[in-house]
């Protein structure tokens, strides 16, 4: 069987850079003969290998440009991995853009790689519509999609996606993570654990406590989350065994938690204070309507000068600048939630796939790997 060749989009992204770790650091040329990587800012990799081959794509750009800049290197494309993402505040600019990201990026490939066996399309939790009110928790892939006024463009990636297949050789795959922890020194639309870690710092600098940035009902409740180093490995493993071909499968670290209580952990982390017993100003707040006791926007708006005192002290002059990469709105977007969004991991498991991450340890290892990158101070 001859090697694979992966094609990586979003290589800076928290995904993206953990597909192409998974690949260095698990795989070899006899497998793997080839890595390309694209993004649209310039490519910055904690890993090198002889294998890789950076390509500067923006696929906001037209379609024939995008088969020009890839035609050189991409002829040999086996597998595609699709993990790019437009962040905007507003759903409707955000459906707009991503459907359009993903329709030039598949039109594309599809026209320079003849040899493709898979196209794999990370999407997400928000497939399930949980960021807008309860839905059955935890959520499983067989259930029938959800109208909203908002509209998915999940949704309309799928669409194109499944219509693209039809009567082609090659297999796709969906992948549908939780928020995913990892670490990367470019910004995100979507970096929880960068987000917290600013906030926990901050508050032990300030000498208060570091309350949870939410609601009691989201407190108390259940969730889970997606390590980066997991979505890459399911990735891998559904695109290149046949038999998990055409299917979607949701990915999480397979444990549940309870921020009342991985709160105050996280919070020890950084030697900062927090309570399993903390108080709200709302003690029972509606389930399905969104409600903050402290909103991390505007939390944020005047501790710039705390952070860059931070900085100074612990010699990351550079590192005062990330405070711009805190995602502070779609923070809130996520802890003003009243309501549990679980997934299930039981499809995955049912055709084979045996990863687990205990969640504690993806916070606390992107926590670590956020120190070595110099974006945050040693914490100890």
């Amino acid at each position: 069987m001859s090697p694979k060749v992966a094609f990586i989009t979003g290589g800076n992204g928290i995904t993206g850079s953990a597909i192409l770790e998974h690949l260095v650091k698990k795989t070899d040329s006899t497998e793997w003969s080839k890595i390309i990587v694209t993004s649209r800012s310039p490519f910055q990799a904690a890993v090198e290998d002889d294998r890789i081959t950076f390509v500067p794509l923006d696929y906001t750009q037209e379609v024939q440009t995008l088969i020009d800049a890839m035609l050189p290197a991409c002829s040999g494309v086996t597998h595609a991995f699709f993990s790019s993402y437009i962040h905007r505040d507003g759903f409707e600019a955000l459906n707009v853009a991503n459907h359009g990201l993903f329709k030039n990026f598949l039109d594309s490939l599809l026209e320079v790689a003849p040899n493709l066996e898979c196209c794999l399309l990370q999407t997400g939790g928000k497939h399930y519509n949980v960021h807008l009110g309860p839905v059955p928790s935890p959520a499983r892939e067989e259930e029938p999609r959800r109208d909203s006024p908002i509209g998915n463009f999940y949704y309309q990636q799928e669409d194109y996606l499944f219509e693209k297949q039809q009567g082609a050789t090659w297999r796709w795959n969906v992948v549908r993570p939780e928020a995913i922890i990892g670490a990367t020194p470019k910004p995100n639309g979507m970096n929880e654990a960068l987000t917290i870690a600013f906030y926990f710092i901050v508050c032990k600098e300030m000498g208060i406590e570091a309350k949870m940035p939410s609601n009691k009902r989201y407190w108390d409740g259940h969730d889970d989350a997606s390590d980066a180093r997991l979505v890459a490995d399911l990735s891998i493993w559904a695109s290149t065994h046949p038999h998990a071909g055409n299917q979607a499968f949701n990915v999480t670290n397979g444990d549940y938690f309870s921020w009342r209580y991985m709160e105050p952990r996280l919070a020890a982390y950084f030697g900062a204070s927090a309570s399993s017993e903390q108080t709200f100003a709302t003690p029972h707040p509606t389930e399905g309507g969104p409600c903050l006791d402290l909103s991390l926007s505007q939390w944020s708006q005047d501790k710039r000068q705390v952070w860059e005192r931070i900085c100074h002290r612990a010699n990351l002059p550079e590192a005062s600048s990330t405070w711009d990469a805190g995602t502070w709105a779609f923070q809130d977007w996520v802890f003003q939630r009243t309501w549990c969004a679980t997934l299930s991991m039981n499809k995955a498991r049912e055709f084979g796939w045996t990863g687990y991450m205990d969640s504690y340890k993806s916070f606390t290892d992107a926590f670590k790997q956020l120190e070595k990158q110099g974006v945050l101070p040693k914490s100890n």
